[in-house]
């Protein structure tokens, strides 16, 4: 389970989520957004201060959600060698088609 909290949110506290999240079995990792409300928006001020924008924040949390979930799937991105093999048979299936059609 994958929790991403800002820290500004008026619904919970960190303490609440922390107190929540230990009674959870298995899997399971908590991103606190410093400064963020419940929709996980930084204030204007606190990304000037960072050098941030909320579109940069919006590709972080999109990055760590994807690392979790690869995390918990146990997927390994494929190597190069297993990419261009990939990438030559579906070369070889297009000729192959072409060749059928004709």
């Amino acid at each position: 389970v994958l929790f991403i909290i800002g820290t500004a949110s008026r619904w919970c506290s960190p303490a609440d989520v922390e107190s929540l999240v230990s009674g959870i079995p298995g899997d399971k990792r908590v991103i606190f957004i410093e400064d963020a409300d419940d929709n996980l928006c930084i204030p204007m001020c606190k990304q000037v201060e960072c050098g941030l924008t909320q579109a940069m924040l919006d590709q972080i949390i999109i990055d760590e959600i994807g690392n979790f979930l690869i995390s918990i799937a146990g997927y390994s991105p494929p190597t190069r060698e297993e990419l261009q093999e990939f990438e030559e048979q579906e070369m070889a299936r297009n000729r192959k088609r072409k060749i059928d059609a004709t």
